[in-house]
């Protein structure tokens, strides 16, 4: 069996083996299987096709895999991916990662042919892409002076010089880069730096635990549209693709129930309830950015709403019965779908809750499935402080979505019996992968307890109170 992970699509196996794979004959012509496919020949020496420069990067890629494996049969591979989108989420808002320790994942990413790279800039732990027209966004909301009272300082931010070295970095390994700002919740950071973004204007300090704070943008003042149109006017230069990510989840409305300005937006508009605001709210920077050539990705559980207009990208991570109808009828209005749910493809959470063949068996809900563009696997850092841990976290799982994501060919017992040569390809790139990835039931087991035991203690005070308060509060608002 030829270990190569993805697995292309067709594979025709010849007689005679080739002892190397260096003389290379590369052609641009039509061959029917798009942008990122490749027809591959080795025999005496080896021919790419391809319609476009990424179908000869993968098939390169490939070669690079089938060099750790030599010598290998004289053979024919025709190959292209199944989704368009394939990806990876880094978050470098609750720990920060140097621009060296992210270009060694994104050298992973391109050997996978992972072909996005979503890049988490803000939340309510920091805030970390410059923006010239608001300093102190990474003046004030870049850094928090400890987490969860461990008295350790976390700073740092990107220049935009930063920005666009991984920007051009990826560009030269057909990953396309999507950042995500995080709004109208997760905002404390911004906040932080500038008061008037809150329906209270509180000073508060950037977030130095986690979970929901209800600490989120004011959804009824033009100063904080004006804001947000300026940040994503600056995002916009930075990033020169099509896809920003706006986050959208986990926004706390409780401020927003008291709030005159938000109250008065409801009422003015025509709105039913605070999450139509955040509907209304959503709408302008979709609109915006659309009028910029810009398609915007969100959070499912940000899209609760039914009055999203504009071209939006829904991201399914949340699996509540509630937030999958939102997939499913959304699915309806004919809009892209981005699969990443909590269960299965979340890299921060322990191998015993979310085992490796847990995540390669992942199966989309049929009633979403031609809607689906891409898989996509986050990797949250609440918990990641450096990059050993993000690359035990991410190393193999990453190897099960970036599979599931190319190849029609999903066979879990195949993968594990190629896996087994990866070990040799992560040593080499000094990856710190795991190797217990489907641990036994009792290990898993108390895997998990501990992971959830730490994760308790930091948990921001305030934020179960300030959910049921929120909860109360709607539920009295609206009870007739």
């Amino acid at each position: 069996m030829l270990k190569l992970i993805p697995y292309p699509q067709k594979i025709k196996i010849l007689e005679g083996q080739a002892e190397n794979l260096d003389n290379i004959e590369k052609k641009i012509k039509k061959t029917g299987l798009g942008k990122e496919g490749y027809r591959l020949f080795i025999k005496d020496k080896v021919v790419i096709e391809a319609e476009h420069e990424a179908g000869l990067f993968y098939a390169q890629k490939t070669l690079e895999q089938l060099k750790e494996n030599l010598p290998v049969p004289y053979l024919e591979i025709e190959d292209k991916p199944k989704y368009s989108h394939r990806g990876y989420m880094l978050d470098c808002s609750r720990h920060f990662f140097t621009i060296e320790e992210i270009k060694k994942q994104i050298d992973m990413l391109a050997l996978f042919k992972i072909n996005m790279f979503h890049w988490h800039l803000t939340n309510d732990q920091g805030w970390r892409v410059q923006i010239d027209k608001y300093p102190l966004l990474t003046e004030i909301g870049s850094q928090r002076e400890q987490t969860a009272g461990d008295k350790t300082p976390v700073k740092g931010f990107y220049t935009k010089e930063q920005i666009k070295e991984i920007v051009e970095y990826c560009k030269e390994r057909h990953i396309e880069v999507i950042p995500e700002i995080d709004m109208p919740g997760h905002f404390s950071a911004a906040i932080a730096s500038y008061p008037f973004l809150s329906c209270t204007e509180e000073k508060i300090k950037v977030a130095e635990g986690y979970g929901i704070f209800p600490n989120i943008a004011c959804a009824g003042k033009d100063k904080t549209y004006e804001f947000c149109y300026d940040v994503l006017d600056e995002i916009a230069q930075l990033f020169p693709y099509e896809y920003i990510h706006l986050g959208g989840d986990e926004a706390l409305k409780l401020y927003w129930i008291d709030c005159p300005h938000c109250q008065k937006a409801i009422k003015d508009n025509g709105l039913k309830n605070e999450e139509e605001l955040q509907g209304y709210f959503m709408t302008k920077m979709v609109k915006y950015l659309n009028q910029k050539g810009k398609k915007v990705i969100n959070w499912n559980d940000g899209m609760l709403g039914d009055n999203i207009e504009g071209d939006i990208t829904v991201h399914y991570w949340r699996q509540t019965k509630e937030c999958n109808e939102v997939v499913r009828k959304e699915a309806k209005k004919n809009r892209g779908i981005i699969i990443s749910p909590f269960f299965s493809y979340y890299l921060d959470y322990p191998h015993g809750m979310t085992p490796l063949k847990k995540t390669y068996n992942y199966q989309i809900d049929s009633d979403i499935e031609e809607n689906v563009i891409g898989l996509e696997a986050p990797l949250w850092t609440e918990h990641v402080l450096d990059v050993d841990r993000l690359e035990y976290m991410t190393y193999p799982r990453l190897l099960a979505v970036a599979e599931r994501a190319w190849t029609q060919n999903a066979d879990y017992t195949g993968f594990l019996q190629r896996l087994s040569m990866f070990g040799k390809i992560f040593d080499k790139h000094a990856i710190n992968y795991c190797k217990d990835y489907n641990p036994n039931i009792i290990k898993g087991k108390l895997d998990v307890a501990k992971f959830f035991l730490n994760a308790l203690g930091k948990v921001g005070k305030g934020n179960l109170k300030a959910r049921k308060l929120t909860n109360k509060k709607l539920k009295n608002k609206y009870k007739n």
